[in-house]
């Protein structure tokens, strides 16, 4: 499923944060020099974060996307 861009700066969106951390990418600025996420104006700064305790390994996420989880909340 793709979603959305989570960084509208760099058109990065979540299916590709999710596979940068679910690769060890587990900090914001790991995720900037990736992807480039997060490397502009710094509003998806929170939803990065968001992610990386949902989908990081050992994380207590449940696999749902941050799209759906806030369509759902």
């Amino acid at each position: 499923m793709s979603t959305g861009n989570i960084c509208v700066c760099y058109q990065v969106t979540e299916d590709e944060l999710v596979g940068w951390i679910r690769r060890g990418v587990t900090t914001v600025e790991g995720l900037g020099e990736h992807s480039g996420a997060g490397q502009g104006c710094g509003d998806c700064h929170e939803m990065l974060e968001e992610l990386i305790e949902d989908f990081a390994e050992g994380g207590p996420g449940n696999g749902t996307s941050l799209a759906v989880s806030r369509a759902l909340g």
